[in-house]
């Protein structure tokens, strides 16, 4: 089955790493991932990350250990070190976990990061998202391949319940370590774990019935995502790599949905940060925009204004940086096509700073 999933996002590294915690869920595919992978040359990395939040923690992290040895599987553990969080510490650690599996692969050029996500982890992220009044991209849910930096995340069990993997150890004879969080009912995923089966037994709503609905929301999503680049390539003009412009009258006849996910997208490209803004104050920003009196506004380092009636977005620089015009000119020699066009300072200082940064 891996290999197919392989296949079918034509994803050809032989070389993949599995986030393994010791829980059923990953040890369970590790091993599986190691069963049918490692005889057609796959080279398999386990990787554990010890969050240090319990006495436990490196205990568990050795037995994975163990287990990875007794396979002849590659295994190192990643530990969180530095202060921890009071409050929000499930999120810290989550965000702290990826960090760390992902620098590791970028280190050591593996491109392919493995993990255990199944059938139940979407159902649960979908309640909690609709729990929290997600929108459509919140409800889709996980992606079986996400990419962030230069790593392919792979979740190739989202349609596989969590008994098959406690009936594939079970079948090898090797124990696996409960995480004692999941019995915590303060926690909204353990609310929402716990809810599952009483809204199956009540409505007759499965966890693969919500995943299902989810798949078909991808679809919207990638409705929409395509709707997007397709606006972008044909009514914006793109300067360097971090400047866009486009008619203003045009931007403010979008419908809003539209003009939602056009601000979301460009805001993340010209930004570069990993999650866009609050869905909230994305839509401020565009009743702004479209408002008589707007002339500028900053969101998601990303600086927003309007210049002879076009909609400018750029990447925020440093307030107070000043260029000369005779920088300007040498940069017009090298780029003849702005030579006649009217463009904001801000827009200038950028590409005279991404300039500068491109020859160093």
């Amino acid at each position: 089955m891996f290999q197919e999933f392989l296949e079918k996002y034509a994803l050809t590294d032989k070389k993949i790493a599995v986030g393994v915690s010791g829980g059923a869920d990953s040890l369970g595919l590790l091993l599986m991932v190691h069963e049918e992978l490692k005889p057609k040359g796959y080279r398999i990395v386990a990787l554990t990350v010890d969050h240090g939040l319990r006495p436990s923690s490196a205990d568990e992290a050795a037995y994975v250990k163990k287990i990875a040895e007794r396979y002849g599987l590659e295994h190192h553990t990643l530990v969180w070190k530095g202060v921890k969080p009071a409050g929000g510490i499930e999120e810290a650690a989550r965000v702290a976990r990826y960090g760390l599996l992902e620098d590791w692969c970028e280190k050591n050029d593996v491109r392919y990061l493995m993990t255990a996500h199944h059938l139940y982890d979407q159902a649960e992220t979908f309640l909690m998202r609709l729990y929290r009044g997600s929108g459509l991209d919140g409800l889709c849910g996980m992606k079986e391949v996400s990419k962030t930096g230069n790593i392919f995340i792979l979740r190739p069990m989202l349609l596989t319940a969590p008994d098959v993997f406690q009936k594939f150890l079970r079948s090898k004879n090797i124990q696996w370590i409960e995480d004692e969080s999941n019995e915590d009912e303060n926690l909204l995923r353990v609310k929402m774990r716990k809810f599952l089966p009483l809204m199956e037994e009540k409505a007759g709503i499965s966890p693969l019935m919500i995943a299902q609905t989810m798949e078909r929301l991808h679809s919207s999503r990638s409705y929409f995502e395509n709707k997007i680049q397709a606006l972008v390539k044909n009514h914006f003009q793109k300067i360097g790599e971090n400047v866009f412009a486009c008619n203003y009258r045009f931007f403010c006849g979008l419908d809003c949905e539209i003009a939602y996910r056009l601000m979301c997208f460009l805001i993340r490209q010209i930004g570069g940060a990993d999650y866009q803004p609050e869905a909230q104050k994305i839509l401020r920003l565009i009743e702004k925009i479209k408002s008589d009196d707007f002339k500028a506004a900053t969101l998601g380092h990303c600086q927003i204004k309007i210049f002879d009636s076009k909609l400018w977005l750029v990447r925020e620089i440093k307030a107070g940086l000043a260029y000369a015009k005779k920088e300007w000119k040498d940069y017009l020699k090298v780029h003849p096509k702005l030579k006649n066009k009217k463009i904001p300072a801000v827009v200038k200082k950028n590409l005279l700073l991404s300039s500068t940064k491109n020859h160093i």
